[in-house]
């Protein structure tokens, strides 16, 4: 029972915006279309007093069941903020911060270049290794390599990239339809395919491109991106954006990352899909009836639809 309650305020909070978890993130303010700087969303407000750190300076997770864990898209989101925040404010202790986790990061990487990521929270629903994890964990090595010129981060980046680009059936990360890339922030035989975490896992790897010219990358990224753009039709549930492609609807938070993670896309690849649909669900989100009506949606299938995801991974600090 006590759990229960934890994760109905939980979700309480995410619905109305205010979970540290599901914090509003804008367009960077530093980033570049020609060169790595500053990240494309803004994850500064990953940055916060209610972040609980470890004496090396490393982001602990605990779930909703009470297990902590060294969980590596919270810590890479929380790096990519500091970065951000030292492109911005000029303070070398963010700097200093964000080296600790690049080489946190780089100590932890499997040789195989996989980071396992959803086994540290205990999920049931999927396997471990995460496009969204390898993309973000790949633009924090490439942010470190930038800022001290150690080739070893170079090098793990591209362990990383090469990782996640790797079809889910020889253990990777990608879903190759008519060998179209589809990437999979969750990994499993449902192919899920979460918007928010393909769009991530565009980031990292336009990163990769932006420092590596070798044309299999550029490839690639231009093959998903192509994908995405003819798939989000799929994404609209006509009043309110879907999470995945099974239907599961997006809650607030996730809906405005949706419509500025879009808004980034045409920034990047101009192509007019994406302006679209951002618009489009701007105007969803504009309603009061509709937002209403997807979260009653939401909380009804965070109750009763587990068949997809393992409510217990749920974070709640």
């Amino acid at each position: 029972m006590k759990k229960f309650f934890r994760l109905l305020k939980r979700w309480i909070n995410m619905l109305n915006g205010k979970s540290s978890f599901h914090v509003k993130q804008d367009k960077g303010k530093c980033y570049s279309k020609t060169e790595i700087k500053g990240y494309y969303n803004d994850l500064t407000n990953k940055v916060s007093e209610k972040t609980i750190l470890d004496e090396n300076g490393i982001p602990i997770n605990t779930t909703i069941t009470g297990i902590k864990a060294y969980f590596p898209i919270s810590i890479f989101q929380y790096a990519l903020g500091l970065y951000d925040l030292y492109l911005m404010e000029k303070d070398i202790k963010y700097l200093d911060e964000f080296i600790k986790i690049a080489n946190w990061a780089k100590n932890n990487q499997e040789s195989s270049g996989m980071w396992k990521c959803m086994e540290k929270l205990n999920d049931s629903k999927h396997k471990t290794q995460s496009s969204m994890c390898q993309s973000e964990g790949t633009s924090v090595l490439l942010r470190a390599y930038i800022e001290t010129k150690n080739e070893e981060f170079y090098n793990k980046a591209t362990l990383a990239i090469d990782y996640m680009i790797k079809d889910i059936e020889s253990g990777g990360t990608c879903y190759y339809e008519n060998n179209y890339p589809i990437f999979q922030e969750y990994v499993s035989k449902e192919n899920l395919s979460v918007l928010n975490g393909w769009i991530f896992s565009i980031f990292g790897l336009y990163d990769y491109t932006l420092i590596n010219n070798d044309e299999k990358y550029k490839q690639i990224l231009n093959k998903t991106v192509e994908c995405i753009a003819e798939n989000l039709n799929k994404y609209d549930h006509k009043f309110w954006s879907n999470y995945d492609l099974k239907g599961t609807i997006a809650s607030p938070a996730y809906h405005d990352l949706h419509i500025k993670q879009l808004l980034l896309l045409y920034d990047l690849f101009g192509k007019k899909e994406f302006l679209y649909y951002a618009k489009k669900w701007e105007k969803y989100q504009n309603s009061k009836a509709k937002k209403y009506l997807a979260m009653v949606i939401k909380l009804k299938q965070k109750i009763f639809k587990n068949k997809y995801y393992d409510v217990n991974t749920s974070l709640v600090r």
